[in-house]
């Protein structure tokens, strides 16, 4: 587990700009990001659309179900 979150924790901005595809960034609040660094990744993407879901852990698509539901069918649905 803690080489797979190495792996992960590792910037790849390179293929994060390279992104075409429209986008949705849920953080949890607080979260394991801190704030600049959650803006510099959506600031850093193509078309991102950024929500926060207040009170969630992170574990927030275990903890605040309903609220990432919500936010991935409006995305969807947009």
């Amino acid at each position: 587990m803690v080489a797979t979150m190495n792996s992960v924790l590792r910037p790849r901005w390179a293929e994060w700009e390279n992104v075409t595809a429209p986008s949705l960034v849920v953080y949890a609040e607080p979260g394991m990001f801190t704030a600049q660094e959650a803006a510099e990744f959506i600031n850093r993407g193509r078309d991102v659309k950024r929500v926060d879901l207040a009170g969630a852990s992170p574990d927030g698509h275990l903890d605040s179900f309903d609220s990432r539901i919500i936010a991935l069918r409006t995305f969807l649905l947009a």
